[in-house]
């Protein structure tokens, strides 16, 4: 009886406290009493759930085809499923000028967020104020884990102004079985080498050609000019033509009668073809091309200057808009998107490689060139071969606008056109450098008569300065 008496009592309790807790809550959509003795409150309390939340939408500009356009959507629809509260406008302005779209976007007051631009325009946009740092998303382990080729091109006054992405870098390749007829275990290191090379090469077979010349493509014609080490750095910066690019650019106009003049993307057989012949020395060629070669045709091929740097990289970087009014999402579709597996993932996709030294060197050792990036670049992006200043894309257009001035894949390479080619870019008169070329070629005559005479033994004449040559002290 006690116990069903205590149990009466807790019973009753409960009902009074119920009672009174209902005037303080009130029904749903009642007012609310507040506790100041104010106006009651007709609203409800707020209601988080996570559809009511804003959300950001990120604009970004790209330039690519519609290929890889295509990925970067359906990757973009993946990074919104594991962030709802970001949505992803992409633009690809394709053939136009980035600046040029930079600026009809902030005129029609819709300036992008991001752009994914080409690492030898971050560094002008940078300097004009268009551009936000990007110190915080690489820092630490990250900074690390970048190669030196690719951020170097877009650092800046002690900051750096892209988080790069990937890259496509042109490769120098060489026929193996010739190089080991010329009797080198590796490409030849400097132009002295390689003439040695051709003439012990064309003394057996006249037909061999040393170079595939592509001059209808500017960044093919600017990795060839700096083929050899010595001038990788010049031609990247597109600087004037050094002595020995000079040397280069002239024998190739001796050489002009059998040179191949193939586009290796376009004509990608014929240049195989031409290496399987044994008829072809050496080309210039994309990454991206040399990944899609069979095992048996990369076989045939040596890559030049793996240990040294590359002319151009081709890599690409996101950069922040100084107008963003979005940055920490930014900052987030960033980290991301550049991350060790989007890169592999890409890689994978596009064939281009990754710009973070963990993505190129780690597990994938054991698994085909398909699957992983190729692990003896490395040393070849981890090397700076540019910083450009922000003048750098003006000389770039002018280097592509004068490269008509040698007459295109149909024409033959003439003395005449090289020696132009030379001094319209080196801004020198034309007599100047023909005057200099008779020079070159009278010392080098000279010098191979000194040659022939010391092996035949017998005593070397005095050499007899030329009227170019001045006076002797």
């Amino acid at each position: 009886m006690l116990r069903r008496k205590e149990a009466m009592l807790l019973l009753s309790v409960f009902t009074i406290c119920a009672a009174l807790l209902v005037p303080i809550f009130g029904k749903p959509d009642s007012s609310v009493t507040p506790s100041d003795d104010g106006k009651p409150s007709k609203s409800s309390p707020e209601v988080v759930d996570g559809e009511d939340q804003d959300r950001t939408t990120l604009s970004i500009a790209v330039s690519m085809n519609e290929a890889e356009f295509k990925y970067w959507q359906t990757a973009n629809e993946h990074f919104h499923l594991s962030h709802p509260q970001i949505s992803i406008v992409m633009t690809n302005i394709h053939d136009e000028d980035a600046d040029e779209a930079r600026k009809k976007a902030s005129q029609a007051g819709e300036p992008f967020d991001l752009m994914l631009l080409d690492n030898d325009r971050v560094r002008e946009f940078a300097v004009q104020g268009f551009l936000l740092p990007v110190d915080e998303i690489i820092s630490g382990d990250a900074a690390a884990d970048q190669l030196e080729a690719l951020t170097s091109i877009v650092k800046w006054n002690g900051s750096l102004w892209g988080v790069p992405l990937d890259c496509d870098p042109l490769l120098i390749v060489w026929q193996k079985n010739l190089l080991k007829a010329a009797g080198l275990m590796q490409p030849p290191k400097d132009i002295d080498a390689l003439k040695a090379a051709i003439e012990a090469l064309q003394a057996a077979n006249p037909l061999m050609t040393p170079f595939n010349l592509n001059t209808m493509d500017p960044q093919e014609m600017a990795a060839w000019i700096g083929m050899f080490k010595e001038n990788s750095e010049p031609a990247a910066n597109m600087s004037p033509f050094t002595v020995t690019q000079k040397e280069q650019l002239q024998f190739a106009a001796q050489q002009a009668a059998g040179l191949y003049r193939l586009s290796p993307v376009q004509e990608r057989n014929q240049l195989i073809g031409a290496f399987a012949a044994g008829k072809l020395l050496s080309a210039v060629m994309p990454w991206s091309l040399y990944q899609s070669l069979t095992d048996e045709e990369r076989g045939l091929l040596s890559v030049g200057s793996t240990n040294g740097p590359v002319v151009r990289a081709n890599g690409r970087s996101f950069v922040l808009s100084a107008e963003t009014e979005r940055l920490e999402e930014a900052k987030e579709y960033i980290t991301e998107m550049a991350s060790s597996g989007a890169q592999l993932d890409r890689y994978r996709s596009l064939m281009r490689l990754p710009a973070r030294i963990s993505a190129m060197t780690n597990e994938f050792e054991y698994y085909d060139i398909d699957e992983r990036p190729p692990h003896f670049l490395v040393s070849m992006l981890s090397m700076a071969s540019v910083t450009p200043d922000p003048a750098w894309h003006a000389r770039w257009e002018r280097w592509a606008k004068s490269l008509p001035l040698l007459g295109g894949n149909g024409t033959v390479l003439q003395p005449d056109l090289a020696s132009r080619f030379i001094a319209q870019w080196n801004e020198e008169p034309v007599q100047q450098q023909q005057q200099q070329q008779q020079q070159d070629q009278q010392q080098e005559q000279e010098q191979q008569s000194l040659d022939k005479q010391e092996k035949d033994g017998a005593e070397a004449p005095p050499i007899k300065p030329s009227k170019t040559n001045g006076k002797l002290d």
